[in-house]
């Protein structure tokens, strides 16, 4: 799949609700399965009182595949952001967890 070329590729993440600004990551780690991909901020980000250097993009259209990104250049997600805590390694795309704040409905665009 074309998809694994997006791995280590920057993008922005346009979510001026969550972030105020666009955001600069970079794609850690993608999962065909469950369409998402694990982004890297390239500065951690501070909502409130929590601080991400992490967040999950997961696409949003049934339609849209990873593969859609590279060919379009950007394509929409729900964004949730994972504290260093939160995070677990074995189970990077993990969000049982999640209860509410750090997420989004966001483009990820590839820079």
């Amino acid at each position: 799949m074309k998809a694994n070329q997006l791995i280590g590729r920057s993008v922005r993440v346009l979510a001026d609700d969550l972030f105020g600004t666009s955001v600069n990551a970079v794609i850690r780690l993608i999962d065909q399965g469950s369409k998402s991909m694990l982004l890297e901020f390239e500065l951690p980000v501070k909502l409130g009182e929590q601080t991400y250097s992490l967040a999950v993009a997961r696409l949003r259209l049934e339609r849209d595949d990873l593969d859609t990104l590279l060919t379009n250049g950007s394509v929409g997600c729900g964004v949730t952001c994972v504290s260093n805590d939160r995070y677990d390694p074995a189970k990077p795309f993990d969000l049982s967890w999640w209860r509410g704040g750090g997420a989004a409905i966001a483009d990820v665009v590839l820079s």
